[in-house]
């Protein structure tokens, strides 16, 4: 055989073996993996982002009610400070009631000049009403602190404050979850956290309210 028979027969095709098409169908598989894997990852990334805005979402209105909430016409009386939190006394009809009065008795409305009251006027009658934890579909959670070790918490919102302690602790201060009752009559130094999709906390702000 001459040389350009040996070229000619070195050039023709030749036939896939089912190793080939095992490969390719290999490559195809990573390829679809590697797809899925990135539009997860863009979609939880993209829930992160929206559970941040609404820690700053937050964050704007706290700045800016402490700005004017002290004033004796804020529009908002719920979330107005100056107003410390009244001990409503016990009436007669109170003492006389038995231990195992209704569920729905205890669960009473929050009292006024508190977190709590404030909180529930601005999630019923604000645009916080409408706001939705990108995870779950539903209205944030407002919670003590974000725990990486409790994934229902994805999503949710912490909002803590700093008390300052005595003059001489060996701490000046000391951060605590904002709760119900506590009131909001005087100003308050807050911080919010937001839980990202891994439930680990994300810092979105300080301020005063």
């Amino acid at each position: 055989m001459d040389a350009s028979t040996e070229t000619e027969s070195s050039l023709e095709p030749k036939s896939l073996t089912g190793g080939d098409y095992g490969f390719m169908a290999l490559i195809v598989v990573v390829l679809i993996a590697v797809s899925i894997l990135g539009a997860m990852s863009h979609r939880e990334a993209s829930k992160t982002e929206g559970t941040k805005r609404n820690g700053e979402q937050w964050a704007a209105w706290f700045t800016k009610a402490s700005e004017t909430r002290f004033a004796p016409d804020y529009a908002i009386p719920a979330c107005a400070g100056g107003a410390k939190p009244a001990a409503a006394p016990a009436t007669a009809g109170e003492e006389a009631k038995p231990a195992d009065a209704p569920a729905a008795d205890a669960a009473a409305a929050p009292a006024a000049g508190t977190w709590g009251a404030c909180l529930a006027h601005l999630m019923s009658a604000t645009e916080f009403k409408d706001m939705v934890n990108p995870f779950t579909g539903k209205a944030p959670n407002f919670i003590p602190a974000c725990n990486p070790a409790d994934h229902s918490l994805v999503g949710s919102i912490v909002v803590e404050k700093t008390t300052a302690n005595p003059p001489g602790s060996a701490v000046p201060t000391v951060t605590s979850q904002l709760v119900d009752a506590d009131s909001i009559a005087e100003k308050l130094a807050l911080k919010i956290s937001v839980c990202d999709k891994g439930s680990y906390a994300v810092k979105v702000a300080e301020f005063e309210f």
